[in-house]
């Protein structure tokens, strides 16, 4: 770890960047799209399955492959504008709350070409679209999220009327306090002593930090009851996740506070990034900053205080985030769409949230970058999604 990272962050604090020079296109670009090595060889088995058998699954895993094929395709593009991206922006990332929605998850949060949320975006829409027998739209769905990207870009204020399926999955009834904690505890997986020891001290240094900007919190919010590791998702199946019950506002058991300790995902070395002085870990918290809609009550970052560095974290001065969970929190999942209009609805609304996070300064020249470039993002993304077919065909073995 570097010296100068000591003690926890808060979110805010930015750091120059560099752009990376752009890799010139490669043969690779037209091959089955593939998982990288490391990535597939710590899969669990049961992911294993999972990606064999669905298609979706195997595009959410394979993020990091699939970024450096987009960079690879768009290399040519001369001076592309360079943004904020979410980073793995697609269907399954949009999310609500009791009081908000939109796409959530910014683990891969970093600044890059703005062509690298887009396709990602279309790239969900078509392979949402086959899975639910609405391949014919597909094209009309793209046209919907590239209306609400300049929707976006054009007016970042405005927001779109929450979408039906949203306000349908409000209507479920959410569980209990209780009930939500119950089942947080059940996804917490055994620790030994040593490691439950460094969350604990990772707990004082983010009480201590959290305090100086937020005093009135109870004097024991952050107060150990039990933390375990974190075995879920996809794209972040293979990182390290430790979730944690804290005292909370009060000593009452059920205003506990779950709280997921993470480490950053390593995307060192991925072409057409900012290669950035900052810790890994603000790259997230910014994303967070300029373009969530959701928000976290708690939210820092920091070195790896709460258990202690791998070799290749300090190597290459990995962090870990903190966020807090929210009990309504819920993930809208292509199964629940009951329409091809529900899938409208989001990526419009998606364009829109994506559009809306770009800085005053590159609005115009990505408007004028996305008009120039709009039939090629979409003759590149269904050549991508067929490309990431035959890779998923040869890892289910058909």
């Amino acid at each position: 770890m570097r010296g100068a990272r000591q003690g926890w962050r808060l979110a805010g604090r930015f750091g120059p960047a560099i752009l990376c020079l752009a890799l010139t296109v490669r043969p690779s670009a037209q091959a089955p799209l593939r998982p990288f090595a490391d990535a597939l060889a710590n899969a669990p088995p049961e992911l294993m399955d999972r990606l064999r058998a669905d298609p979706f699954t195997y595009f959410r895993f394979i993020n990091r492959a699939w970024t450096a094929r987009v960079c690879e395709v768009f290399a040519d593009v001369d001076h592309p504008t360079i943004v904020r991206l979410h980073g793995d922006a697609h269907v399954e990332q949009f999310a609500l709350t009791k009081d908000a929605w939109g796409l959530d998850d910014f683990d891969d949060s970093v600044r890059g070409p703005a062509y690298i949320d887009i396709v990602r975006f279309l790239g969900s829409i078509d392979l949402a679209s086959r899975r639910r027998g609405w391949s014919r739209d597909r094209d009309a769905l793209w046209t919907r999220f590239f209306e609400g990207f300049r929707r976006g870009l054009a007016n970042p204020e405005a927001r779109p009327s929450e979408p039906d399926i949203v306000h349908a999955l409000r209507k479920q009834a959410p569980a209990s306090a209780a009930a939500y904690l119950a089942w947080g505890m059940t996804q917490m997986q055994p620790m030994d002593e040593p490691a439950l020891k460094a969350v604990a001290e990772g707990l004082q240094a983010v009480d201590e930090l959290v305090r100086r900007q937020r005093r009135a919190l109870a004097p024991r919010y952050f107060a150990l009851v039990r933390a375990g590791w974190l075995h879920m998702g996809v794209g972040s199946a293979a990182a390290r996740k430790v979730l944690i019950r804290v005292e909370g506002p009060t000593s009452d058991r059920d205003d506990d506070v779950l709280l997921e300790a993470k480490e950053v995902a390593n995307l060192q070395g991925l072409p057409c990034f900012e290669d950035s002085g900052t810790p890994q870990g603000i790259r997230v918290i910014s994303g967070v900053q300029q373009l969530a809609r959701l928000k976290h009550d708690i939210l820092a970052v920091g070195p790896t205080l709460l258990i202690p560095a791998a070799a290749d974290q300090a190597e290459h001065g990995l962090d870990w985030w903190l966020s807090s969970w929210e009990p309504t929190y819920r993930e809208v999942h292509i199964g629940d769409l009951r329409s091809v209009g529900d899938l409208g609805d989001i990526a419009f609304d998606a364009g829109v949230q994506l559009g809306a996070g770009k800085i005053v300064s590159v609005r115009g020249e990505t408007r004028v970058l996305l008009d120039r470039l709009e039939p090629r993002l979409r003759k590149e993304t269904a050549a991508l999604v067929e490309q990431l077919l035959a890779g998923w065909r040869e890892l289910a073995g058909q």
